[in-house]
């Protein structure tokens, strides 16, 4: 069984998500863009999570959104987001990447979710 591995990671709204720091610790949402894909290969695949704090959540009215695919930190810093997300990470073992990412899924919003071949 293998574990998937995050390769790259961005957000559209603070680049680099890495080096950013927010006004408040306790306030934070964001989109974040995940690069995920088999350990031993090239490549990813692209998985959207929002990462928000329970003080933006209640004061946005976030809660339906990050129910079932979202990273909720407090307080908030990027450490405790990449935790999360290898936390996730290692329960998503599979033998294959089919496997691992059709688990993904159920985390994070694959960009092939849903997709029918022509």
């Amino acid at each position: 069984m293998a574990i998937p591995q995050l390769k790259a990671f961005d957000c559209v709204d603070h680049d680099p998500i890495d080096e950013w720091v927010p006004a408040s610790d306790s306030d934070v949402h964001y989109s974040l863009c995940l690069h995920i894909g088999p350990p031993d290969e090239e490549g990813a695949d692209l998985f959207y999570v929002d990462v928000a704090t329970p003080q933006a959540i209640n004061e946005h009215n976030l809660g339906r959104r990050l129910k079932e695919r979202g990273i909720v930190v407090n307080p908030y810093s990027w450490d405790n987001v990449l935790e999360k997300v290898y936390e996730t990470l290692r329960n998503c073992t599979g033998d294959n990447w089919i496997q691992q990412s059709e688990l993904l899924a159920k985390h994070f919003h694959w960009e092939f979710e849903n997709y029918r071949p022509a």
